[in-house]
């Protein structure tokens, strides 16, 4: 019985924390200045995209801390599952949460722990289906997110999208 109560309790504890990190999500705004996320690293991704998008002659994507708390998410979640692959951007898409925006798009990878930002925006980059995600110009926002998994390799994403 005493395994059933902290059982309980303990589900109790995580289904409170994911309706509270829901509902600071929802608090953000869908985009702030194109000063970039805060983390160094990631603020070193978000550069390197922009460079591409000015060499092709586009504007500049607008950092999202909605869209980057779910690509952030959706790293931890690859990393921990040691699989890569995509989210349901349909679904995020028609959810409450991103009301606002007309489009979603993604580009994830795996790679060394010790890959450079350049390295991984560069590895997008040469490849075609990644790279039309970053030229898009329908996008104009876009959150950046990145974790080293247990197993040391990187795991990074961007979600764009068009609010």
């Amino acid at each position: 019985m005493r395994v059933k109560n902290l059982l309980g309790r303990k589900t109790a504890a995580l289904a409170f924390a994911a309706v509270m990190a829901l509902g600071l999500a929802a608090c953000y705004p869908a985009n702030t200045s194109a000063d970039g996320p805060p983390d160094p690293y990631a603020n070193q991704l978000f550069q390197a995209l922009n460079r591409d998008r000015a060499n092709v002659g586009l504007p500049p994507l607008t950092y999202s801390p909605r869209l980057a708390e779910t690509a952030q998410n959706w790293a931890i979640q690859m990393a921990g599952a040691g699989v890569l692959y995509h989210q349901d951007l349909t679904s995020l898409l028609y959810s409450d949460r991103f009301a606002g925006y007309w489009t979603l798009g993604e580009n994830i990878m795996v790679g060394p722990g010790n890959m450079s930002a350049d390295q991984v925006e560069a590895a997008w980059r040469n490849s075609p289906p990644h790279w039309a995600n970053i030229t898009s110009g329908a996008f104009n926002v876009v959150g950046i997110g990145f974790v080293h998994g247990p197993d040391g390799r990187i795991w990074a994403v961007q979600d764009f999208g068009a609010v």
